[in-house]
């Protein structure tokens, strides 16, 4: 036995109810019975939505992998393995418009919904004659679109619907560590896939060297500046307070600061409102996206954040401080919130701080990682 959806195998997943065996490690995404033939989503692409234009110009180094990405497509998937800002998406835009072109389906999925919706209304200026249809949470009325733009958790409406599949930030949760939804992922591409990611994991690394894959790799930004490497500053949780409550007085430009939990995030908050200009983010929150744009905007000085602005936020002459304590963090994660600094293609003042109690394996892989990538511009 085994599902068409998730590819689960182990007997004791399977359960025998009145219409037929079905799987109960994908059931959260609808039952699947064993024997029910799951079709392709299907769709048309109109002709001559594969134009695309940029507002800017590309960097050599971004041209360069963007043809050797179209090239290796013809025989093999993809791992674009680039540093935080180098420009993925762009990389990938002329790869999407080949397979546009032929009338093929694509999608684009990462991991969060805040990121769908601002990359559509990228891909809408990038391919304006495209309809760009994005698929969230709460968002999924119309699934039809020229080019998909998608969470990674709604794959499972277009099982083997798509002839290449951009996987972005595929070492980040949803993805990581679920192996179900790593599988609904897959099998909803029956052509090329892209993985996309400046951190590799070990989940990552097992897919990989499963497939044929190619790996094209950018290490630097199109500013051709150094990656931010952070201030480390070894103190206790407690003292790390009153550290915080220092730079937040001498930090000219916002800030993003990283804490470990939603429960540490909204303390924090309830004490810097009284001080500081902020507001606060995390997954569950109701207002996430309206706090989120307000700190955009300029209305507040800082942003006090769990990892849901890890990935994927582009905000000009941003700092960053990160509290990493409690051992939530890993070093994927550290690398992807001090990415955060430093992303314009103009100057870019940003810093960075990471306010530890230990000087552990994380910080010294990130450190390691940071300016390996720096070593090579």
């Amino acid at each position: 036995m085994k599902c068409a959806r998730c590819g689960n195998e182990d007997p004791s997943y399977f359960y025998k109810g009145a219409k037929g065996i079905y799987c109960r490690k994908c059931i959260r995404y609808s039952r699947v019975l064993l024997d029910e033939e799951l079709k392709s989503f299907d769709y048309e692409i109109a002709p001559g939505v594969d134009e695309y234009a940029f507002s800017y110009e590309l960097s050599k180094e971004q041209k360069k992998a963007s043809h050797e990405c179209v090239e290796a497509l013809k025989d093999h998937d993809v791992l674009l393995h680039c540093v935080c800002g180098a420009g993925k998406t762009e990389i990938a835009v002329e790869s999407i418009a080949s397979y546009l072109a032929r009338g093929l389906k694509v999608c684009y999925a990462i991991p969060r919904k805040e990121v769908v919706i601002e990359l559509s209304q990228r891909f809408e200026k990038i391919f304006n004659k495209a309809r760009v249809t994005a698929v969230y949470g709460g968002h999924h009325e119309c699934l039809k679109g020229d080019l998909i733009v998608c969470t990674c958790h709604q794959l499972y409406r277009y099982h083997r619907s798509f002839d290449l599949l951009i996987l972005d930030e595929v070492d980040a949760f949803p993805l990581k560590g679920d192996e179900t939804l790593m599988n609904i992922a897959l099998n909803s591409c029956r052509g090329r896939l892209i993985f996309s990611t400046a951190t590799l994991d070990e989940q990552l690394q097992k897919v990989i060297d499963e497939r044929d894959v190619v790996t094209i790799e950018l290490l630097s930004r199109p500013s051709r500046r150094p990656l931010s490497v952070p201030k480390l500053i070894v103190l206790p949780e407690l003292l790390s307070f009153f550290y915080l409550f220092h730079l937040m007085r001498h930090t000219a430009n916002q800030c993003i600061i990283f804490v470990s939990g939603i429960r540490k995030c909204i303390s924090l908050y309830r004490f810097c409102r009284h001080f500081y200009s902020c507001t606060y983010v995390y997954s569950d929150l109701k207002e996430r996206k309206e706090n989120i744009e307000a700190f955009r905007s300029g209305r507040y000085h800082f942003l006090i954040s769990t990892t849901v602005m890890e990935r994927g936020i582009t905000i000009r002459n941003v700092s960053v401080i990160i509290l990493h304590y409690s051992r939530v963090f890993d070093s994927a994660s550290l690398v992807q919130m001090l990415g955060r600094v430093g992303r314009g293609v103009k100057e870019d003042c940003g810093r960075s701080y990471l306010l530890s109690d230990h000087y552990n394996g994380e910080v010294r892989e990130t450190l390691s990682y940071l300016k390996r990538a720096n070593a090579s511009l």
